[in-house]
C-alpha cells in the first residue's frame, strides 16, 4: 500500500515546479525547452543531466538517476520518501492526510525526532547566548579576536557556563526529558547513572545544516586544556562527516566557488570580511561526503588551511579527496600567517583579496610544495621529487591536463615526458581511428545509436522513445492504439507503463506525466519513468515518428529472431529463416 494517496502525489508534484527545485542544488542552463547541469549524482565535467519544467521530470543520461522533484529531493538530502512529501507540501502549502500502518509511522517518528533535536538545540543556543552576556571571559575573548555584537548574534555565538547541570537544569524547566536532551548529545551519563552537561566553560558555536536547522555544537575553551574543540556527537540530525560549518551561509552566497577553511573562528573571519561563501570541516579531515556537497553546489573549491606544518598535510589530503569529484580545485599560500583570520588582522581585507587572486590550483601547488624540499640539480633529488608529484599527477582524469603537468614536470626535472607517462602506467601510442559509420545508414537509426547508453541498445530505446510519444501525443496514441500492444515489448517496466498508459487514455481520456510518477514511484521505477519522460522525440512530425519508430522496432525483431534461428541448432528452422526475410514470418 502506498504511503500516500496517489492524487496527493501528483498534488505534490505538480505545485512544486522541478526547475525551482533542481535549481537550488545544480547550476542549469537553457538547453531548448528543458535545461541541463552537471549531475548531482556522479562526477562529470560535461552536462548530462536533464531537467524538464513541462513534464515535471529529470534524468541523467550519464549515471541513469532521475526521477520527478519528489524522488529528486529524496536522493540529493538522503531522506526519507515521508521527509521529501512533507518538505515539499509544505513548500506548497498543501495538507497531508493522516497516514497509517507500520512502515508510516516509523517514518513519522523518525521525523518527529529530528524535528525535536532542532528545537530542543534551539532552545540550547538562546540559552547559551543569553549566558555569554554575563560572561566577562567571552566577552573579552570575542573583543580580542575583533567579533563585534552584530557578528556575535548573527552566528549565534554562545558561552556554555562552568556548570555540571545548568543547560540540563533549563531544558528541563522548558518541558524536555532526560531521554530528549541525551538524544540531541547535549548531556552525558555518569557511570553512576546521573547526566552532566556535554559543554562547559566554553565559547559555543551553533552549527547549521543547509536548509538553517541547528543540528550539532562545537565547544572552544579559552585556555590551553584540551580538547581544544569539542563538538557534539554523532545524532539523528548530525554527522561530522556530512556537514561543513557555514554552509548556510555559503549555500546562499551565489558564489561559483568557495572558501575552505579548518575552523569556525577561519570561516567567521572570512564571512565579516564579506567572503560570504566560506565553510569549514568539524574537526576532521574533509571527508569524501563533504566534498561531495560542496561539488554538488560550487565550480571551485578554494583551500585556505593553515600555514603550518599540519595544514600543508591536510592540503594535499584534501586535494586528493577532491580530485574524485571533477571540481576545480585551488590553493591560496598566506606565507607565514597561521590562518586566514590572522592573515585578515595583520594585512587587511584587500590584501587577502589579491593574494586569493592569485591562488595556484592545486597541482601547481603540489609541484612547488615539493620542489622547495629537493634540489633538483642533485639526480637522487629529482627522483624523488618526481616519484612524489606523479603520485598526484596520477589523480589527474583529464589527458590534456595530464599532459600539461607531465610537461611541467618534465622542464622542471629534465626528465623525458615518455618517462613520467611510463611511471604512471600510461602508453602513449597513438590510438587507432573510429571505423566510419556505414553509409546509407537511416538517420533516425544513427541518432538512436548516438543516444543510447550502455544498457540501452537501439532497440529498448525505440521502444522508450515509442512509449515518450504515445504519452505525449494523444492523436497518435488514439489513432494507433490497436496496433501499440505488448508484442512490440519485451522489458516488464516498457509492459506496466503502457498499460497504465491505456488505462488513463481510456477511463480519463488523457495521461500526465504527474500521474505516471505518482504511480510509479519506488525507487526502481521512478527513475525509468523519467528518462522515458525526459526524451526527445526528435521530430516535428509525430505521425511520421510514429512510423518510424514501429518501422525501427519491427526490423530490430526480426533480426534478432533470425539471429537466433541461426544460431540454433535445429536444421529445419532455415524455412522460417526465408520466411522472416521474405517478411513473411
Amino acid at each position: 500500500m502506498a504511503l500516500f494517496p496517489e492524487y496527493i502525489i501528483r498534488e505534490v508534484s505538480e505545485k512544486n515546479d522541478i526547475y525551482d527545485v533542481v535549481s537550488k542544488y545544480v547550476r542549469l542552463k537553457k538547453s531548448g525547452n528543458s535545461y541541463i547541469g552537471l549531475c548531482p549524482f556522479h562526477n562529470e565535467k560535461t552536462p548530462s543531466f536533464s531537467v524538464s519544467p513541462s513534464r515535471g521530470v529529470c534524468h541523467c543520461f550519464g549515471c541513469g538517476e532521475g526521477g520527478d522533484v519528489i524522488s529528486f529531493l529524496m536522493k540529493v538530502e538522503n531522506i526519507s520518501f515521508y521527509e521529501a512529501v512533507k518538505k515539499l507540501a509544505d513548500m506548497a502549502n498543501i495538507t497531508l492526510p493522516e497516514i497509517s500502518g507500520h512502515d508510516r509511522e516509523d517514518a513519522r517518528r523518525a521525523q518527529e525526532r529530528r524535528e525535536g533535536i532542532y528545537a530542543i538545540n534551539k532552545e540550547a543556543a538562546l540559552f547559551f547566548y543569553e549566558q555569554l552576556k554575563t560572561s566577562r571571559q567571552s566577552i573579552d575573548y570575542l573583543k580580542k579576536r575583533q567579533l563585534s555584537g552584530a557578528v556575535v548574534k548573527s552566528f549565534w555565538l554562545g558561552y556554555a557556563p562552568d556548570s555540571w547541570n545548568s543547560l540540563f537544569d533549563y531544558l528541563k524547566s522548558k518541558g524536555y526529558t532526560e531521554s530528549d536532551i541525551y538524544n540531541a548529545g547535549l548531556i552525558k551519563k555518569h557511570e553512576s547513572g546521573r547526566y552532566y552537561d556535554m559543554f562547559r566553560n566554553r565559547l559555543m558555536f551553533p552549527i547549521f545544516d543547509a536548509s538553517n536547522n541547528i543540528i550539532a555544537f562545537g565547544g572552544r575553551v579559552f585556555d590551553d586544556s584540551k580538547p581544544k574543540y569539542l563538538n557534539s556527537p554523532e545524532s539523528a540530525v548530525f554527522s561530522k562527516s556530512r556537514n561543513l560549518y557555514g554552509i548556510n551561509v555559503a549555500r546562499n552566497s551565489k558564489k561559483n566557488e568557495v572558501f575552505l577553511t579548518e575552523g569556525y573562528m577561519d570561516t567567521i573571519a572570512l564571512i565579516k570580511s564579506g567572503f560570504t561563501n566560506t565553510v569549514a570541516t568539524l574537526g576532521t579531515a574533509l571527508t569524501e561526503q563533504q566534498a561531495k556537497m560542496l561539488s554538488k553546489i560550487f565550480k571551485e573549491i578554494i583551500i585556505c588551511y593553515d600555514g603550518d606544518n599540519a595544514g600543508c598535510m591536510a592540503r594535499l589530503r584534501a586535494i586528493t579527496v577532491l580530485r574524485e569529484h571533477d571540481i576545480k580545485i585551488s590553493v591560496i599560500d598566506m606565507g607565514a600567517s597561521k590562518d586566514p583570520d590572522e592573515f585578515i588582522k595583520t594585512n587587511g581585507v584587500d590584501r587577502f583579496k589579491a593574494v586569493a587572486a592569485k591562488r595556484k590550483n592545486d597541482m601547481e601547488y603540489v609541484l612547488d610544495y615539493f620542489g622547495k624540499d629537493y634540489d633538483l640539480k642533485n639526480p637522487q633529488s629529482v627522483v624523488s621529487y618526481t616519484d612524489d608529484v606523479i603520485e598526484y599527477l596520477k589523480l589527474i582524469r583529464s589527458s590534456i591536463e595530464q599532459d600539461v603537468y607531465v610537461n611541467m614536470l618534465s622542464s622542471r626535472t629534465g626528465v623525458s615526458a615518455n618517462a613520467i607517462y611510463s611511471q604512471l602506467g600510461i602508453s602513449k601510442a597513438k590510438q587507432p581511428k573510429p571505423a566510419a559509420d556505414v553509409k546509407g545508414t537511416d538517420p533516425l537509426v544513427l541518432q538512436l545509436k548516438s543516444t543510447a547508453g550502455k544498457k540501452h541498445d537501439i532497440l529498448d530505446k525505440t521502444r522508450e522513445h515509442l512509449l515518450s510519444l504515445i504519452i505525449f501525443s494523444k492523436a497518435v496514441y488514439n489513432k494507433n492504439k490497436d496496433c501499440i500492444t505488448e508484442s512490440l515489448f519485451e522489458d516488464e517496466f516498457h509492459i506496466r507503463l503502457l498499460r497504465f498508459v491505456k488505462v488513463c487514455y481510456e477511463e480519463a481520456g488523457s495521461v500526465t506525466p504527474a500521474q505516471i510518477t505518482a504511480h510509479f514511484d519506488s525507487e526502481e521505477d521512478n527513475p525509468r519513468a523519467a528518462r522515458i519522460l525526459s526524451l526527445d522525440n526528435m521530430s516535428d512530425d509525430s505521425a511520421k515518428a510514429y512510423e518510424d519508430y514501429i518501422k525501427i522496432i519491427k526490423s530490430e525483431i526480426k533480426k534478432q529472431s533470425i539471429h537466433r534461428l541461426i544460431n540454433s541448432s535445429e536444421t529445419d528452422d532455415l524455412s522460417r529463416i526465408n520466411n522472416l526475410l521474405k517478411n513473411e514470418g
